[in-house]
């Protein structure tokens, strides 16, 4: 079994990130009456980027060329301990799966990213860094209060013990509609964000990493993917709570099941934004406020059946 819980966990490592955004992007271009790029265009962009030189301007100091690899680290920390493709952590690790040290775990790479678009000097890495922060204050406490509403109903803080324990369906279904809501603000989707826009001035994400060529650029967007599958693999995984007989399942089932689920929220939100237009930026408080709004009806409701 151990053996087992290994190769999964390489394969969400290695495979699962690229190829999510491989699915997405492909549906994107079929929308659009495109053919599109192969699916595993994103592993030979990623094998392309590390063979590529650097340009790295003079002004920039070590935090440039060390926040992407902050980023990645904590997004593959995050990736191993979060249960996000099932439960694939033996129990003794419950303590380490805390679901708020896990959320300042991501946000501590945010940070990093945000000081390395700052540190450049560029006038839009400073707009996306400052767009960014604003997102994350507007996000952070509708992901603090839907996984707090499944810690109340499931009577543990360690999302190990979350997404093992009944939870009430109605929870369930609120906090995950509020984490898929906020999932798409963090991760810069439409839309707040539109990933293949050229348009400096609307970028938040891409504004960010404008500077950043190379191996940098290869470990940012890699980062990026892997925050991805994180935050589609926990709402998905929040959906199946919904279903008593999921956590009855081998691993295996379980583990296939999640990955289909959380393949279908990436098709979802592929079609979603070749039909969708970018929310002007003062609307997006507007769009987030309905993930805080379906996080407080799931706490609200967790708090009344205890």
């Amino acid at each position: 079994m151990n053996i087992l819980l290994i190769i999964l966990q390489t394969i969400n490592l290695l495979v699962m990130p690229l190829l999510l955004l491989g699915v997405v992007r492909k549906v994107k271009a079929l929308m659009q009456n495109r053919v599109g790029a192969p699916i595993l265009q994103p592993f030979y962009d990623i094998a392309k980027l590390l063979r590529k030189s650097e340009t790295i301007s003079y002004n920039t100091s070590w935090i440039f060329i060390y926040a992407p690899r902050i980023s990645l680290t904590t997004a593959v920390i995050a990736a191993v301990l979060i249960p996000w493709s099932g439960q694939l952590l033996p129990p003794a690790w419950a303590p380490a799966t805390n679901f708020i040290f896990l959320l300042y775990l991501l946000s501590l790479g945010k940070f990093f990213v945000m000081l390395s678009a700052l540190d450049a000097g560029s006038a839009f890495g400073g707009l996306g860094a400052s767009r960014e922060a604003v997102i994350s204050i507007l996000v952070e406490p509708s992901m603090v209060i839907s996984l707090g509403a499944l810690a109340l109903a499931a009577g543990d803080m360690n999302m190990s013990a979350i997404y093992t324990h009944p939870i009430n369906p109605i929870i369930a279904g609120l906090a995950a509609v509020a984490l898929l809501i906020a999932s798409l603000a963090e991760l810069s989707r439409m839309p707040v964000d539109d990933p293949t826009t050229h348009l400096e001035l609307t970028m938040v994400h891409e504004a960010m990493i404008l500077e950043n060529s190379g191996r940098n650029l290869a470990i940012t967007e890699y980062a990026s993917a892997i925050r991805m599958c994180i935050f589609w693999g926990l709402s998905a995984q929040t959906l199946l709570l919904m279903l008593p007989a999921y956590n009855a399942m081998p691993i295996m089932i379980k583990y296939l099941i999640g990955i289909g689920l959380m393949m279908i929220i990436g098709i979802t939100v592929a079609f979603l934004e070749g039909i969708l237009v970018r929310l002007k930026w003062r609307r997006v408080p507007n769009y987030l406020a309905f993930a805080g709004l379906f996080s407080l009806l799931a706490a609200m409701v967790a708090a009344v059946r205890m």
